[in-house]
């Protein structure tokens, strides 16, 4: 695969979204996982000195996320801060009846984006996306959470193009061998959430975006049904919220 010219067109693209906003940077939340750190690293590439990472573990986070997240601060330079969220999801989850954990994962996605935009208006920058086209697809991430962006120059690539990308510019490679997770609460994974490795997803989403009926045959029944049910019910989370046209009438 050609990533020369795809990382030319992701730099101008990230430069051009900050320069056309008249922003001065970029802030991201910075997980531990793949996603968030090809981001900064792509980020860094395209804008240098610009680029601000918002490290936001709770109480139920990995300390091996937080410290991949950390050493990939210092082997980049990247400006940071480290902001525990516990204290501001206790405190909604005192307002909420029996939260579940996935309503709870919902809260800590919604309070971190909550954060970055504060910062992104303090320091006159943009807020940039970590979803992948596989998150993206399957509606797998919080609508006003972790999917809120300016902008996002990695949600064309699958999951295992963004693996593929990373390997390429020499991601740590504890990056790349730990089991995806949004990290919403202990022991969560992308790939139990949702039943089947992204290898197969990715396979399937393929598939079915570009109509190939005999990719598509060939899939597990499981899987098939599970990608269409999701592709269809969180379509609205793809985009922007629908308004009513009423000017006709008026």
């Amino acid at each position: 695969m050609g990533w020369e010219k795809i990382l030319k067109k992701i730099d101008d693209f990230i430069r051009e979204r900050v320069r056309g906003a008249g922003a001065r940077g970029v802030v991201l939340g910075l997980s531990g996982g793949v996603d968030s750190a090809l981001v900064a690293l792509l980020c860094k590439r395209a804008l240098g000195e610009r680029v601000f990472a918002l490290l936001m573990p709770t109480k139920h986070s990995a300390k091996a996320h937080l410290n991949d997240a950390l050493g990939l601060c210092a082997d980049l330079n990247l400006a940071h801060k480290i902001l525990p969220i516990q204290p501001i999801l206790d405190a909604f989850l005192a307002q909420s009846a029996g939260a579940s954990s996935l309503r709870m994962g919902n809260f800590a996605a919604r309070i971190r984006m909550s954060l970055l935009y504060d910062l992104a208006a303090l320091k006159d920058y943009l807020v940039v996306g970590t979803s992948n086209k596989s998150e993206l697809m399957l509606g797998y991430g919080t609508i006003y959470g972790d999917l809120a962006c300016a902008f996002n120059p990695i949600g064309s690539l699958y999951k295992s193009e963004i693996y593929a990308l990373s390997a390429f510019l020499n991601l740590p490679s504890a990056f790349l061998t730990k089991p995806p997770s949004a990290d919403l609460w202990e022991d969560q994974s992308d790939e139990g959430d949702l039943g089947f490795s992204y290898a197969q997803i990715d396979a399937g989403l393929e598939a079915l975006e570009k109509g190939d009926e005999g990719a598509i045959s060939r899939l597990d029944a499981g899987l098939l049904a599970m990608l269409k049910q999701r592709i269809q019910r969180n379509a609205f989370k793809r985009k922007m919220p629908e308004i009513l046209e009423l000017r006709g009438l008026l």
